[in-house]
C-alpha cells in the first residue's frame, strides 16, 4: 500500500490557509466600516476597504506560514516565554511590511506615484507617524490574536470538536455508531526507563505528530492520548467506507517506516506498535463541570481496548473482531485470519477476533 500522506497534509494545509485568509480579508473589508478612514483626495470609498481586504489577504497568507512552517514545527520546542516573544516579533515585522507595502502600491496604482515617492510618503508623518497606521496596526494585530487562538483552541479540541461544541451537538448524550481503535507502542516501558522522562516524552510527542497525517488520511479523528496509546475513531459511515479505519494502521506503519532513519538517529530505535479495532453503539456528550470534556462511553470502547491488550497475548500487531470485519470490505492487498473465538478480559460472552496482514 502506499497511501497519499502528503496529498492529505496538503489538503489540510490549504484548508486551514484558506480559512484564516478569508476571515482575515473579512475582517479588512469591515475595517473603514469601524474606523474612520483618511482618504487621499479624489479617492473614492471602496479604495479605503480594498486596502483592507488586500492587508487581510496578506495577512492571512503570513499568519499561515508562520504558524506551519516555523511555529508548529522549527519552534515547537521553545519555552513558552520565547515562543511568544518570537511570535510577538514576526507578526510585529510581519503586520508592518505589509502595511506598508499595500499603501504604498495604493499610492502607485491609483495616484500615479513613482516607487521612491510612494514609499516617502508612507515613510513620512503622514503615513507611518499618523494616528491611522498605528489604528490599522492595532487593528490587524487584534486580528492575528483572534485567529491564532481560534486555531490553537481548534488543535487542543479537535478539529470537529470545537465546531460540534459551538452548534451544541453533544450538549445533550447522543448515541452513535463508531468504530475505535486503540494503538500503542510496543515496550514501551523499557523505551522509558532507556531514555529517561524527558527524552521519552520528546520521542511520544515525535511519533504522534508523525502518525496524524496518516490518521487524518483515514478519516478519523484522534479522539485521546493515554500514555504511549492514541485513540483514534471514526463515525460509522466514515470508518467503514473503504475500511478506513483498518487502513489508517498500515498509513501509520508506512508513515513511521519513512522516517524511521529519524528514529535511529535520535532515539537508536524505530518504535513499533499494536493496534485493536471494534465497532458498535457508543454514547457520546460533554462531561465534568469546571473542566468539561467529549467522551464516549459504552461497550464498544472498553472491548476495543481489550482487543488491543489481545494482540500481545495472541503475538499479533493488529486485532479485530467480527462485528467490525463483517461491515467493511477488505481490499486485494489485505489478508485477514481468524484467531478464534476468544473471551476478552471481564467480559462474559467470547467474541470472534481476526488478525489482518498485508498481502504476499
Amino acid at each position: 500500500m502506499n497511501p497519499p500522506h502528503l496529498k492529505a497534509a496538503t489538503r489540510r494545509k490549504l484548508t486551514t490557509i484558506a480559512n484564516a485568509t478569508l476571515v482575515s480579508m473579512l475582517c479588512g473589508f469591515v475595517y473603514p466600516f469601524i474606523f474612520t478612514t483618511s482618504q487621499q483626495p479624489g479617492s473614492p470609498a471602496w479604495h479605503s476597504h480594498l486596502n483592507g481586504i488586500a492587508i487581510g489577504f496578506f495577512l492571512g497568507l503570513s499568519l499561515s506560514f508562520g504558524e506551519m512552517y516555523i511555529f508548529q514545527t522549527y519552534l515547537r520546542r521553545l519555552r513558552f516565554s520565547l515562543f511568544i516573544l518570537a511570535q510577538t516579533f514576526y507578526y510585529a515585522i510581519a503586520t508592518n511590511m505589509i502595511i506598508i507595502v499595500v499603501m504604498g502600491s495604493h499610492l502607485v496604482i491609483f495616484h500615479g506615484l513613482s516607487f521612491t515617492q510612494a514609499f516617502q510618503a508612507v515613510g513620512s508623518n503622514q503615513g507611518m507617524g499618523s494616528t491611522e497606521f498605528l489604528t490599522i496596526n492595532l487593528y490587524a494585530l487584534a486580528v492575528i490574536l483572534f485567529i491564532s487562538v481560534f486555531r490553537r483552541i481548534n488543535r487542543m479540541l479537535g478539529p470537529h470538536a470545537l465546531f460540534n461544541f459551538l452548534i451544541g451537538k453533544y450538549h445533550k448524550p447522543v448515541e452513535e455508531e463508531r468504530v475505535f481503535m486503540f494503538l500503542d507502542l510496543k515496550s514501551s516501558t523499557t523505551i522509558a526507563e532507556k531514555l529517561g522522562h524527558a527524552l521519552y516524552h520528546r520521542f511520544l510527542n515525535d511519533f504522534f505528530y508523525d502518525i496524524t497525517p496518516a490518521i487524518i488520511d483515514s478519516k478519523g479523528e484522534i479522539y485521546q492520548y493515554v500514555g504511549d496509546e492514541v485513540v483514534v475513531t471514526w463515525t460509522g459511515e466514515k470508518g467503514l467506507r473503504d475500511a478506513n479505519c483498518i487502513n489508517c494502521y498500515f498509513r501509520v506503519f508506512t508513515a513511521i517506516a519513512a522516517v524511521s532513519d529519524k528514529y535511529e538517529r535520535k532515539y537508536g530505535f524505530t518504535p513499533t506498535f499494536k493496534a485493536g479495532f471494534h465497532y458498535g453503539t457508543v454514547i457520546a456528550g460533554l462531561i465534568g463541570d469546571i473542566k468539561r470534556d467529549m467522551v464516549f462511553h459504552g461497550d464498544t470502547v472498553n472491548t476495543a481496548a481489550r482487543i488491543r491488550s489481545e494482540c500481545t497475548v495472541l503475538g499479533r500487531d493488529l486485532l479485530l473482531s467480527q462485528d467490525l470485519l463483517k461491515r467493511i470490505s477488505i481490499s486485494e492487498y489485505l489478508s485477514p485470519e481468524s484467531m478464534g473465538s476468544i473471551r476478552l478480559r471481564g467480559k462474559e460472552q467470547e467474541i470472534e477476533l481476526f488478525s489482518v496482514k498485508e498481502a504476499a
